[in-house]
């Protein structure tokens, strides 16, 4: 919040259906941070999914289509050497994306969803990358952190911000 200059908003969302439709829990820090800036963009570059049912930040109907076009059994060419996530197996679940093609997912892997590593790829890095933090420091390191290569955006953003997303996009 700090260094976007952001006021909590707390937004209602009620997770409840959500993880019942992926039959699991999801980590409760993204849960705190999603309901902390509501939807919308961090820095006009990275969007997080929460619960927008049927709209277009809605982490449920987003990972539904994305397990309704990957294959049910052996490889999945889009997402090799992951799968989409189907309940009770090991797989990736999409929280969020940028404005430069990147797709972020957790890897839902049996353990305590605090410990999913996070699954990135796009932009600059087309092969897939897995990383060991938790999904607010990434969005952190993205936003504000010149080290954080290849995923920094502060050469292009120096001044991190969040944008609330317009009403009519849910």
């Amino acid at each position: 919040m700090e260094i976007t200059h952001w006021e909590p908003r707390r937004a209602d969302m009620s997770w409840g259906e959500t993880e019942e439709r992926l039959g699991l829990s999801l980590p409760e820090d993204y849960k705190r941070l999603a309901a902390t800036f509501g939807r919308g963009l961090f820095s006009d570059f990275l969007q997080i999914l929460s619960v927008a049912p049927g709209g277009a930040f809605d982490l449920a109907t987003t990972w539904q289509g994305f397990s309704t076009d990957a294959p049910a059994e052996g490889d999945d060419p889009l997402y090799a050497p992951y799968r989409i996530y189907r309940p009770g197996r090991t797989g990736l679940i999409p929280w969020g994306f940028s404005q430069i093609e990147c797709e972020y997912h957790w890897l839902a892997n049996g353990k305590v969803a605090e410990e999913w590593p996070i699954v990135t790829r796009g932009g600059g890095y087309r092969e897939w990358r897995q990383l060991n933090m938790s999904t607010p420091e990434f969005i952190y390191r993205v936003v504000a952190d010149q080290e954080f290569e290849p995923f920094s955006i502060t050469a292009l953003v120096p001044e991190p911000f969040f944008a609330p997303a317009p009403e009519t996009t849910f």
